[in-house]
């Protein structure tokens, strides 16, 4: 029974891609948000992109029939549910290194690629060669560069708390007056961290938009204050996942629980679940993946589309994610990813 299953999942598998059959696309209800850091700065690269695979990545982007759009104009069409171009793309930059300056910046502008760059206050006022100036951030935005906020310390909110990230957030706020005469009104969760009461704080400064940076493209039906990004670095920037991964497509999930991303010691593993739109056939093709587990999770079908996620193995502390894919046809993939906190752990 169980090669029956492992056949029938290949077979399906084979023929979504192939485009045999396509399951019903939201390519014009989502988009996908590309995550860098450094760019060009090869002996970190857990956080750097190779200026070759920059390259290469940008060249695919303007051949493959991508549309660019600045984030902000893709944050107000997610929320009003107005339909995007297929294969939206968006570039957002973390933390203000001076390799994105030297290197990243001149690559998209020559390329016609909008770039968003978020904006970590204190790294730049400490005056570190490594990061950008504040002459260098206006001359970004004065390009163009939409200016993006990352609070001021790049604290471990959830860990530090609401009070304190709340105090963080308001100190940077000083800072993107004083040197670019305004605030922000997108921001970017440090290290991705956040939980409900972090997340409802970031609501109540009056932000439009936030972001984590867990896997999956941003969407209608997404929760605007824990938006998706794709990371990319030189061990996750290889062509092949570069295009699977560029133009996903959000998987229409609704009911997801748990609604809280912090992960209790009496509920790890947590019971994830969520329902996905009718729309969507071939549920028997969907696979989830614990960042943990090394290997899928047992998925659980109720009532209709109603897909419960199941494993034994509790999340180690930290950062934990679990994606959730499968085809769309014409070689496209639905994919969902979902962040876990559990406290405790190394703090990097």
């Amino acid at each position: 029974m169980y090669r029956f299953k492992f056949v029938l999942r290949l077979l399906s598998i084979w023929l979504a891609t192939t485009g045999f059959f396509a399951f019903p696309a939201a390519a014009d209800q989502s988009a996908v948000v590309l995550l860098y850091h450094r760019i060009g700065e090869d002996s970190i690269p857990s956080t750097n992109i190779r200026i070759d695979q920059f390259e290469a990545q940008i060249a695919l982007l303007k051949s493959g029939g991508y549309h660019f759009l600045p984030l902000g104009e893709i944050v107000r069409r997610l929320k009003a549910r107005e339909d995007l171009p297929p294969r939206t793309i968006a570039i957002t930059v973390d933390d203000a290194y001076k390799s994105v300056f030297v290197n990243g910046w001149p690559r998209l502008k020559a390329a016609g690629i909008p770039m968003t760059l978020f904006v970590s206050t204190d790294a730049v006022d400490r005056g570190s060669s490594n990061y950008m100036t504040w002459d260098d951030i206006r001359a970004l935005k004065a390009d163009g560069v939409e200016i993006g906020h990352h609070s001021a310390s790049h604290m471990h909110m959830p860990h530090a708390g609401v009070k304190a990230a709340i105090a963080d957030i308001k100190a940077a706020n000083k800072r993107f007056e004083d040197e670019l005469g305004e605030k922000p009104t997108l921001f970017a969760y440090p290290y991705g961290e956040y939980d409900l009461d972090i997340k409802k704080a970031v609501m109540k400064e009056g932000f439009t938009a936030a972001f984590a940076q867990v896997s999956g493209a941003a969407a209608q039906w997404s929760d605007p204050f824990a938006l998706p990004r794709f990371p990319i670095n030189e061990h996750y920037g290889d062509m092949t996942r570069f295009k699977l991964v560029s133009q996903a497509i959000a998987l229409p999930v609704s009911d997801v629980v748990p609604l809280n991303p912090l992960v209790t010691d009496d509920r790890n593993p947590p019971l994830f679940g969520f329902t996905v739109d009718d729309m969507v056939k071939g549920l028997g093709a969907l696979a989830c993946y614990p960042s943990h587990l090394g290997g899928p999770a047992k998925l659980m079908r109720l009532a209709g589309n109603r897909i419960e996620v199941r494993f034994d193995k509790p999340f180690p502390k930290g950062r934990n994610r679990i994606n959730c894919t499968m085809p769309a046809g014409h070689g496209r993939w639905y994919w969902y990813g979902k962040f876990f906190l559990v406290p405790g752990g190394k703090l990097d």
